[in-house]
């Protein structure tokens, strides 16, 4: 199995907004945490001096929406991104919030080139593990009093599907035991288990939030588990036909028996916020 998914592989997960979407829709239905992470990230943060935002990795921008009313009455939001389709979408969550939004498509490592200190506030949601080379940089062009809001996966995160999935392909012979899932390796890049000490070269101030969450699947929901799974089924294969092929039938048929028994089917959706301050000043990354 590959370490690391290429973006080619990242780019067919997400690309389809649509989906996407209707997977962030399915999440909010299911959670047991009634609370919008998004929006108890920026909770108690004054903001109201940020002139300048980034949002890395942006998406449709779900986390500029929730920007509403905190910036500074001037302020302008740009969105990074791999996947130009995701342009429209964003400069929606831009007018949504209330300020004028600019989206690329050039990916985050573009901020290499910016200069040091021109940043108020830097956000990432379940982006950073895909990413997590460029945190010098996003320390220094962040301005000395800037922060950088991210939220992340704890590393249960999925356990329960990512071990049905592991399950369904040792199997059938196609994982060997000591095998790592590309998402396995993607989530453990950052998790709310590594992230401080990862940031702790990077920010002087760090706090951290705990978002214990679970989604639970009733048996008439059985389906929108395996449209979770469909979503980043990239993400769990290498792509070969087999995998591909196997997966979908047996784990529908795992998930139906589990139903009987129980009547409900729940997955870890433990995340946790990180919010850095005080950046330590670097030079530019080479």
């Amino acid at each position: 199995m590959a370490d690391h998914p290429d973006p080619k592989k990242i780019r067919e997960v997400f690309r389809n907004v649509r989906n996407h979407r209707e997977m962030e829709r399915i999440i909010r239905r299911c959670s047991t945490n009634p609370a919008d992470i998004r929006q108890t990230a920026l909770s108690g943060v004054d903001l109201t001096s940020c002139r300048n935002v980034m949002e890395l990795g942006c998406a449709f921008g779900s986390f500029t929406a929730a920007l509403k009313d905190r910036l500074h009455a001037q302020a302008r939001i740009t969105g990074l991104d791999i996947i130009p389709e995701y342009e429209t979408f964003f400069l929606e969550a831009c007018d949504k919030a209330g300020y004028p939004g600019r989206f690329s498509s050039d990916g985050v490592h573009q901020i290499a080139d910016c200069p040091p200190s021109s940043v108020d506030m830097m956000l990432c949601s379940f982006a950073l593990y895909f990413f997590v080379d460029i945190l010098p940089d996003i320390a220094r062009v962040l301005k000395p009093d800037g922060r950088f809001i991210v939220i992340t996966h704890a590393s249960g995160n999925m356990g329960e599907l990512i071990g049905a999935i592991r399950n369904i392909l040792k199997a059938h012979g196609v994982l060997e035991p000591d095998d790592i899932l590309p998402i396995e390796q993607i989530l453990k890049a950052f998790t709310a288990e590594n992230g401080a000490a990862l940031l702790t070269p990077h920010f002087v101030g760090i706090r951290k939030i705990d978002f214990p969450n679970t989604l639970v699947f009733p048996p008439r929901d059985i389906g929108a588990f395996v449209d979770y799974y469909r979503f980043k089924r990239p993400l769990f294969l290498t792509g070969t036909p087999p995998a591909v092929d196997i997966v979908i039938p047996e784990l529908t048929k795992l998930l139906a028996g589990m139903a009987a028994r129980s009547r409900k089917i729940s997955m870890c959706k433990d995340d946790a916020i990180f919010i850095c301050s005080q950046p330590r000043c670097r030079e530019k990354s080479s």
